[in-house]
């Protein structure tokens, strides 16, 4: 009895500090010149998302769910195995994003601990592995667009974000001149300069992967998508992972229904670098 009450007490504390939320501040942090995303697509287009976890396509779900309205056929490759709890979370969240076929390759989900340590071995001592993965998926499904994070630091500095992006990116590159390499463009997520300094730059991994990695932090976005319309289906979708819930909420990724209104129009765009050839 004394557990209910004291999960009763957090959650109302929870609540309490949630309506503190400074959302007119947050909209502030918006880039207005970030140019907003014109996009062809239709039931022809065919999209594969490519990110580590289970939960990372929800980051990019206002993007997939706006291809998707407009009749794409979306893949995703998670390259992590997610276990069995995580698993059917994963597929809960492609279901609600109307993401046709998830394939997960099984590759070690480092702890926190360890990628703190930069004890993440596999990671780059089996970085042919992992892109044989990658553009096995691409060859077999032919993706015109490709959806990753960035290759820079890896959102939050975690570096089986940057590895995977920077797989993506090389084999992008490699078949820039190969007529029948479909893929012409990746759009890896990013945010606003004003969004980095709020969401990540706080965050453990983030110096430690600018140290690693020499780089300043998140490339600047080319193309901002306002996400307002499909806000709703990207936190159905966060939503199913239940036992990621904490985090997402920490990246403002879910809301409360009785915020809705004012974390839509807070978060009303999602941010990517746009990589073409």
């Amino acid at each position: 009895m004394k557990k209910i009450i004291t999960l009763i007490i957090l959650t109302r504390l929870l609540g309490c500090n949630e309506k503190k939320v400074d959302y007119q501040l947050i909209a502030s942090f918006q880039d207005n010149s970030v140019p907003e995303l014109q996009i062809e697509a239709g039931d022809s287009t065919k999209v594969l998302v490519i990110v580590p976890h289970a939960d990372d396509e929800t980051i990019a779900g206002g993007l997939v769910a706006l291809l998707k309205d407009r009749g794409a056929e979306i893949h995703l490759l998670t390259l992590c195995a997610p276990g069995d709890v995580r698993f059917h979370e994963l597929h809960c969240s492609a279901s609600k994003l109307g993401i046709a076929y998830v394939e997960t390759a099984g590759f070690i989900n480092n702890t926190w601990d360890d990628i703190m340590e930069d004890n993440i071995t596999f990671w780059y001592d089996h970085k042919d592995s992992i892109r044989s993965v990658i553009s096995n998926k691409i060859n077999a499904f032919g993706p015109d667009i490709l959806i990753t994070y960035d290759s820079e630091i890896g959102g939050y500095g975690h570096p089986e974000h940057r590895i995977s992006a920077e797989l993506t990116e090389t084999i992008f590159r490699e078949n820039s001149g190969n007529a029948d390499f479909r893929s012409k463009q990746i759009y890896q997520i990013t945010l606003s300069e004003k969004l980095e300094n709020f969401l990540v730059a706080k965050t453990p991994g983030y110096d430690l992967s600018k140290r690693l990695t020499g780089s300043d932090g998140l490339p600047a976005p080319d193309v901002a998508v306002d996400i307002r319309r499909y806000w709703k289906t990207k936190n159905e979708a966060a939503r199913c992972h239940h036992s990621q819930i904490d985090i997402l909420r920490r990246f403002y990724i879910v809301y409360d229904d009785r915020d809705e209104e004012n974390h839509i129009n807070a978060f009303s765009k999602e941010y990517y670098r746009l990589v073409s050839r």
